[in-house]
């Protein structure tokens, strides 16, 4: 018979979902992107710009998105060396996505038997279990808050939210890719996220985790990219490494709709 989630049990399965839910110099890169000298501008006017640049690489064309999503390969003990909450997150076999701009997040699943409905609009998240409602206010704390980021792709109202640094070009197996380095731009997170941006597809294949302290937490990679409406690509599969770069699970995304009209009232809180 399935146990009942505590509170304090369900605040950790769904606090921190991240799982399911991955040379030029400096001169030269600041160049292509802002197309005059770099030393024109100050260090605030850069940051600027180049925050303005990686919102020219968010998914802009979509509205809403739905996506049923399933986890493979789930190694909890290598999940762990993540974070105990990340590994609990990966107790989720089947799940249900919903999206809408701006930041409306519905997550609909089962954990031991019981049906967790998760709700992020804006700043505030809901999430409701058997006889559990748990409302917080995370308008202040972004890396409480559950974005399309964490599923390979940014839109415009989740780009805003970034301080963006433009590290370098990589090119793998023919593609080349934008590596930024993004730190939120309020409330009381410092975790930094390098990520490697297509930027033909504006998706992310590839994104490294680091603590506020600057500790190695997670890489991700966002494999497979579908092209579910013109020119919107959203990855089909999401691999999770720990930081010994051992495998820890694999989210497969299907049925991947996209500017459906979803309803509003998918997302009260």
């Amino acid at each position: 018979m399935p146990t009942e989630l505590s509170a304090a049990n369900l605040r950790g399965v769904v606090g921190n979902y991240r799982g399911i839910v991955p040379y030029l110099s400096l001169q030269r890169g600041c160049e292509i992107f802002f197309r005059t000298p770099f030393s024109r501008y100050t260090p605030a006017e850069v940051r600027t710009d180049m925050s303005r640049e990686f919102l020219a690489l968010a998914q802009d064309k979509l509205r809403d998105l739905q996506m049923e999503a399933r986890a493979e390969g789930v190694r909890l003990g290598e999940l762990r060396k993540i974070n105990k909450d990340f590994a609990n997150a990966y107790r989720f076999r089947h799940m249900r996505v919903f999206y809408k701009e701006p930041l409306k997040l519905r997550l609909e699943s089962e954990v031991q038997g019981q049906r967790i409905t998760y709700i992020l609009n804006g700043g505030q998240k809901l999430v409701i279990a058997p006889r559990q409602r748990v409302r917080e206010d995370v308008s202040n704390s972004p890396g409480k808050k559950q974005t399309p980021m964490d599923f390979g792709f940014f839109t415009p109202s989740v780009a805003r939210q970034f301080d963006v640094k433009f590290l370098r070009e990589e090119r793998e197996n023919g593609i080349l890719y934008l590596v930024f380095e993004l730190q939120w731009n309020y409330g009381d997170d410092d975790a930094r996220h390098i990520v490697w941006i297509d930027p033909e597809r504006r998706y992310s294949a590839r994104r490294v985790w680091y603590s506020r302290t600057g500790r190695y937490r997670a890489r991700f990679e966002y494999k497979d990219p579908v092209e579910a409406a013109p020119g919107i690509w959203i990855p089909s599969k999401i691999e999770v490494y720990n930081v010994d770069q051992r495998f820890g699970g694999r989210t497969v995304n299907t049925n991947i709709r996209v500017n459906q009209g979803l309803d509003d009232r998918l997302f009260d809180v």
